[in-house]
């Protein structure tokens, strides 16, 4: 995946939704259902969307992303959808709610430095 400093990045805790071209799923399940995105190790809460989007994996679309970082692709409705962190829906947790706008975006475990050279770990949330 190239860097493009212009490509528009939400985070939440230890999840990070990067802005992609439009891809449609390969089949389209109802935006109704829970996305959970990741549950955290430390607390159990979620990082899901509980409406307005989908998640699929297309390994393809990912080919250059490693894979211990990939979660899937997220397909946001139009209208948008909220990211929520807590125990389940608008129950709050650690991290405040994110707005995300409608599009496609790739979604990626996050990595911190660990002040060792070139020692990165994924961040525990």
């Amino acid at each position: 995946m190239t860097y493009d400093a212009n490509r528009t990045v939400y985070a939440q805790g230890d999840v990070l939704l990067l802005a992609v071209p439009n891809v449609n799923p390969p089949h389209q399940p109802a935006m109704s259902a829970p996305v959970i995105l990741a549950e955290g190790e430390v607390t159990g809460h979620r990082h899901a969307f509980y409406g307005g989007a989908v998640m699929f994996r297309d390994d393809a679309l990912a080919h250059d992303i490693p894979t211990e970082l990939y979660i899937g692709h997220v397909k946001v409705a139009d209208a948008g959808a909220v990211l929520e962190h807590g125990p389940g829906p608008g129950q709050r947790g650690d991290h405040d709610p994110v707005r995300v706008p409608g599009g496609t975006y790739i979604a990626l475990r996050q990595r911190e430095y660990t002040g060792r050279e070139a020692d990165f770990q994924t961040v525990e949330d």
